[in-house]
């Protein structure tokens, strides 16, 4: 019983912290998506005050959350859509992993790596890209605009 009430205090955190980035991101005219994040810092474990207790449960149910969110995307997309876009993906795929391998390997020179250890850390290169792109940002903003419409 102890810990059901754990975790519906941590959902209330959670519900709690998103509705007040969200206000905050809305105030400051930014995408939703931006405050969602600094209310998950707010209650993440590194920062003072209410945290989370219970994380294992709330990464699972982030995990299943991505899975709905991108499943309801896919609902969005027809193969027409798709095939209007194919070359920005059958070319931008590969070099934008080309790009990464080629900073990797330049960056691994400087801190004097050999050339296995900067290949390996090119995905670290990679995978943030997204969030670096406004398109993300307004794209995700958008999406969380519709699912709390």
């Amino acid at each position: 019983m102890a810990i059901e009430a754990a975790f519906y205090r941590d959902l209330a955190y959670v519900f709690g912290a998103a509705v007040l980035g969200g206000a905050v991101a809305k105030a400051l005219r930014q995408p939703l998506i931006l405050g969602y994040v600094l209310g998950g810092v707010l209650i993440g474990p590194f920062t003072p005050g209410p945290t989370v207790s219970q994380i294992h449960q709330f990464e699972v149910l982030a995990e299943i959350g991505i899975i709905l969110l991108m499943y309801s995307i896919g609902l969005e997309f027809s193969f027409a859509d798709l095939l209007q876009v194919k070359w920005v993906a059958i070319l931008g795929g590969p070099l934008g992993i080309l790009f990464s391998v080629v900073l990797a390997i330049g960056v691994g020179w400087l801190l004097g790596w050999d050339s296995g250890q900067s290949a390996q850390s090119a995905p670290s290169y990679r995978l943030p890209a997204p969030w670096f792109s406004p398109d993300f940002w307004q794209i995700a903003g958008n999406c969380a605009h519709h699912m709390a419409a």
